[in-house]
């Protein structure tokens, strides 16, 4: 397999798709939002990724409108993929590697994505077509966790980071010169632990400062 060449410009929107993906949980001080709530949220995000079409996306929300129980059966699967994606960065992180339980984990969701394309005739046997058979949700979920496996396998995995911020969290992809960023954005967790920093250097001095108490008695 041939490496892709590492690149340190701005991100690429299709390459970068599970990045957008996993953060769509996001913290603010540990505490959590959730931007897919549901799956009209689901398919909206899916629409703007360009992963489904207007007509498809129309009839998943009619179908699943008529079906709560198989919405959140379809919900849980995204999200399914989102924690494999999450514990896989981390771990990547942390140890520089994934455990074989996230590839399998993986991998099943990208077996699950499969499809093949299927010749129909017309009703006068005059004209054919080529349809695409297969689940359009799982196909989705399957091309989102293969920009992930795409990643993994041809890009620069030990530059996956998840932000020092303790309140944050963020996957993001260190495309630094020196691939030492520790923040997802330095001017917002960067600049909060800059200040934390500085704040707890001049804290210390003035309390070594600061008289023994006086013993008890």
């Amino acid at each position: 397999m041939t490496a892709v060449a590492y690149d340190r410009a701005a991100p690429q929107p299709e390459r970068d798709q599970f990045l957008r993906f996993v953060n769509t949980l996001t913290y603010d001080r540990g505490r959590p939002t959730e931007h897919l709530p549901d799956m009209p949220a689901v398919l909206s995000w899916l629409r703007r990724e360009r992963l489904l079409s207007d007509r498809v996306a129309s009839m998943e929300r009619a179908r699943l409108g008529h079906d709560p129980e198989e919405s959140d059966r379809r919900i849980d699967r995204f999200r399914h993929l989102r924690d494999v994606i999450r514990a896989a960065s981390e771990e990547q992180a942390a140890t520089g590697s994934i455990s074989l339980e996230r590839v399998r984990d993986l991998n099943h969701i990208l077996r699950h994505g499969l499809h093949y394309h299927q010749l129909e005739a017309g009703p006068d046997h005059a004209r054919y077509g080529l349809a695409k058979v297969g689940d359009h949700l799982d196909q989705a979920r399957a091309t989102i966790a293969g920009t992930f496996a795409a990643f993994l396998a041809e890009d620069h995995p030990d530059r996956l980071r998840v932000c020092a911020n303790s309140g944050c969290r963020e996957i993001f992809i260190d495309r630094s010169p020196t691939g030492r960023r520790r923040w997802c954005n330095m001017r917002t967790c960067g600049n909060q632990a800059k200040v934390a920093a500085h704040r707890q250097r001049h804290r210390a001095p003035e309390s070594e400062g600061l008289p023994a108490p006086a013993p008890a008695g």
